[in-house]
């Protein structure tokens, strides 16, 4: 008896914590090194600057559009009949109207990574990993498997994929403490997640090389 009682002591000397601090306990594999690479060379960098700034004009009229749009039908007390007229004046007045186009001046369409584009159907152009390889040098090589190199915008010209702004983030482990699963697939007691360390440099590529733009 006094065993029993022991090991139900010991689970809720151990559960309890778990249970009061869910999710507030966490510890990563983050190293300094990791944290300066960020530093240096994690954020944005921007292939056509002239496409850029015609992207960010274009979506700054979007938002613009989609909020009025919002803030039209906010007052409509009735939820069916608030989104039905949301859907009609979305339909009229943003998706149809030729002047939001997502349509760059050399006539392409531009996509982000958030659209619903199958990205392994489309060749890449490569030769922009090529372009980081040089910049970075040799930090490249030391430290590739710790970056993340993902598509911004970018547009596409005979089946490939051309990019327009690329962003890059460096990826570490991130343990969790506390309780999770269910009977099913038992009680854990950790999480593991893969977070993004971003840094927040602009570069943009002048001269056929990347160069740091000062904020």
């Amino acid at each position: 008896m006094k065993k029993v009682k022991f090991i139900v002591f010991i689970c809720l000397f151990i559960l309890l914590p778990l249970a009061y601090f869910n999710g507030f306990i966490r510890i990563s594999d983050l190293t300094s090194e990791q944290e300066s690479i960020a530093k240096k060379y994690g954020g944005v960098y921007v292939f056509d600057e002239k496409l850029e700034r015609e992207i960010d004009k274009r979506e700054g009229e979007r938002n613009k559009v989609n909020k009025e749009i919002l803030k039209e039908v906010s007052n409509i007390q009735d939820k069916e009949e608030q989104n039905k007229q949301l859907r009609l004046l979305l339909q009229e007045r943003f998706y149809d109207n030729p002047k939001l186009e997502r349509v760059l001046s050399n006539g392409k369409r531009y996509y982000s990574r958030k659209d619903n584009i199958k990205i392994d159907n489309y060749k890449i152009l490569n030769n922009y990993e090529e372009k980081l390889k040089e910049f970075m040098g040799k930090d490249y090589d030391q430290y590739e498997n710790y970056l993340s190199i993902n598509l911004g915008y970018f547009y596409i010209d005979n089946d490939t994929i051309v990019p327009i702004s690329i962003g890059i983030s460096t990826l570490y482990t991130e343990v969790i403490f506390g309780l999770y699963g269910d009977e099913a697939s038992g009680i854990k007691f950790t999480k593991e997640n893969t977070q993004r360390l971003i840094g927040d440099n602009k570069f943009y590529f002048i001269d056929n090389k990347f160069q740091k733009i000062n904020k």
